[in-house]
């Protein structure tokens, strides 16, 4: 392995983001060549917010309506080479960039991606669960909810990634409580870590114990997709809607609850320093 293809993700478009039914990108498929041609027929087919798009992949798996034998047959994934690997420039027919500065997360590298009748293998399809034969013949899955894996999977580890930043944000607040220390309470005596006042504990461990409460529930929602998928690999297909709804509950608490405690974990740090700062002031 040389490392040299790197990939992102593309599925929103400049017009649809969760609504997948409504992408507007085409792959249609050209028995002649055994090829797929992928196109963006209108402005707001136009791929949008992926990241790493902007400047970086080489490839992107790009989700599309398939169309052949002039019959559409829902989304599908594709595996399609946006830049050179030699010199790292746009394809032909490929029109990339980046979206510009953003109200947050300008760190990273999310661009935008239009295709111009862009043609691809038909081995680039993703055909793991449905198929396209050389001829033109789609073949269906056993079932539709099969590809919804992926994206459940995705959020699990979201789940858990969350867990892991959530706990390094708590480390730093309760460990900079603990060597800070504040206010000679007894004169003469030590002053007292900020970590013993009530009103820090009060403040800083239940974010402590949402953070380990968040790292089971990502254990857990593993192991049920872990229980699932693997159902799902033997034909049993009935726990989907299941893992999918847990999913988006879990996943909505605990993005509230990450946010939250991420903006206090940074507030209790600077309201600090600035009252530090203004003390001489004050008294």
């Amino acid at each position: 392995m040389d490392l040299k293809i790197i990939g992102c993700y593309a599925q929103t478009e400049l017009g649809h983001g969760t609504f997948i039914r409504g992408l507007e990108t085409t792959a249609t498929y050209d028995p002649d060549t055994e090829e797929f041609v992928l196109h963006s027929p209108t402005l707001t087919s136009t791929k949008w917010w992926p990241g790493s798009l902007g400047r970086t992949c080489t490839h992107a798996m790009v989700v599309a309506k398939l169309i052949t034998s002039g019959k559409c047959y829902g989304v599908h994934s594709f595996i399609v080479p946006v830049r050179d690997l030699n010199n790292h420039k746009p394809l032909p027919g490929i029109t990339v960039g980046e979206i510009g500065p953003k109200l947050a997360g300008n760190c990273l590298d999310n661009g935008y991606l239009r295709f111009d009748h862009v043609r691809i293998p038909r081995n680039n399809m993703m055909m793991k669960h449905a198929k396209v034969s050389s001829d033109g013949t789609y073949i269906r899955p056993k079932s539709d909810k099969l590809g919804y894996g992926t994206m459940v999977f995705v959020r699990v580890i979201i789940l858990q990634q969350a867990a892991m930043s959530l706990a390094a944000a708590t480390t730093i607040a309760v460990r900079y409580s603990a060597i800070r220390h504040q206010s000679e309470m007894v004169e003469g005596e030590p002053e007292p870590q900020i970590l013993d006042y009530e009103a820090q504990q009060c403040k800083l461990f239940p974010l402590v114990s949402a953070t380990l409460g968040i790292f089971f529930a990502g254990l857990k929602m593993w192991d049920i997709y872990i229980d699932v998928y693997t159902r799902m690999q033997e034909g049993e297909l009935g726990g989907m809607p299941e893992v999918n709804s847990e999913k988006h509950m879990v996943l909505n608490m605990i993005l509230f609850i990450y946010n939250f405690t991420c903006e206090s974990c940074m507030h209790f740090r600077l309201v600090l320093k600035l009252w530090l700062q203004n003390w001489p002031q004050m008294v």
